[in-house]
């Protein structure tokens, strides 16, 4: 062998490295704990003022501002609707589950004003094999503001046909 002395060392520099690989490493160290994911229902109620009109809600909490629900609406209407369309007034809301009544679901505009619970309203007009797509951030978007999405919660929308 021409570098007996190299070898050495590179084979005690390997096995240092690797004992501390083998190591438990520091003992001291916290596991991160598991955060409860809150139960989250989805309560979509939609009026036959809307007929041939389908719905698909979906929400998360936001990535971007802590505390909030994304949500996300695409309203799709089908071919035969009248052909001058809708105006839908559609109600988003999100509350607590703790906030109301054991049961309590919104069946109204009205209701979700007077619940007192955080709520966006907005209207939009939808046409005969149309797609609309609707984006509302809860409570950010809301005057209520009594919202904690670390708790259990509802969200949903109320559509309204208001063509007049």
């Amino acid at each position: 062998m021409k570098y007996p002395l190299l070898m050495a060392v590179v084979l005690l520099a390997c096995l240092i490295f690797s004992a501390g690989c083998v190591t438990g490493g520091d003992q001291n160290e916290t596991l991160p704990t598991m955060t409860p994911v809150p139960v989250v229902l989805e309560s979509v109620t939609i009026f036959p003022e809307t007929p041939g009109v389908t719905y698909t809600l979906t929400a998360k909490p936001s990535v971007e501002e802590q505390g909030n629900v994304e949500m996300h609406l695409k309203a799709v209407a089908a071919r035969d609707l009248r052909k001058d369309g809708y105006n839908i007034r559609y109600t988003f809301f999100v509350y607590n589950t703790g906030s109301v009544e054991q049961g309590w679901s919104p069946q109204s505009y009205e209701d979700v004003v007077s619940a007192g619970i955080p709520y966006s309203t907005k209207i939009d007009r939808i046409y005969p094999s149309n797609e609309r797509v609707l984006d509302v951030m809860l409570p950010r978007a809301a005057s209520v503001k009594t919202f904690d999405v670390t708790k259990p919660y509802v969200y949903g929308v109320v559509a309204v046909d208001v063509t007049v």
